[in-house]
């Protein structure tokens, strides 16, 4: 097989990968609330990526270091806020405490690192 073959071959994987994980169709078909879930999904998408983004952009020498930081850390907990809003299908649903443990840890956490930082 060519070396462009194979290139195309994997950038179809990540495109499909890359949708599999935007879309989740399996967790947006079994909850009752399909509009709101998608928002909430889209919204917890983009705060991951707003989170890395801005967590990359506080390795710079930048003396805003500490801005990025806690931004970051804000759209890291509206991102866990997000994932459980989604796995409780908008809070209706009980889920088991080991489901939504690392949530229910990191999403206080992640509030408290953005205000530490801000106070810097």
């Amino acid at each position: 097989m060519s070396q462009q073959k194979l290139d195309i071959h994997a950038i179809e994987a990540v495109v499909e990968t890359a949708k599999e994980v935007l879309e989740e169709k399996e967790l947006i078909e079994s909850g009752h609330h399909k509009k709101l879930e998608k928002l909430f999904l889209l919204l917890r998408n983009v705060a991951v990526l707003a989170a890395v983004v801005l967590m990359l952009m506080s390795l710079s020498h930048s003396p805003m270091y500490a801005t990025f930081r806690a931004h970051g850390y804000f759209c890291g907990m509206l991102a866990y806020v997000s994932e459980l809003v989604l796995l409780t299908d908008c809070f209706t649903k009980k889920i088991a405490h080991t489901e939504g443990f690392m949530a229910y840890c990191f999403g206080p956490l992640y509030f408290i690192m953005a205000l530490s930082y801000l106070m810097e």
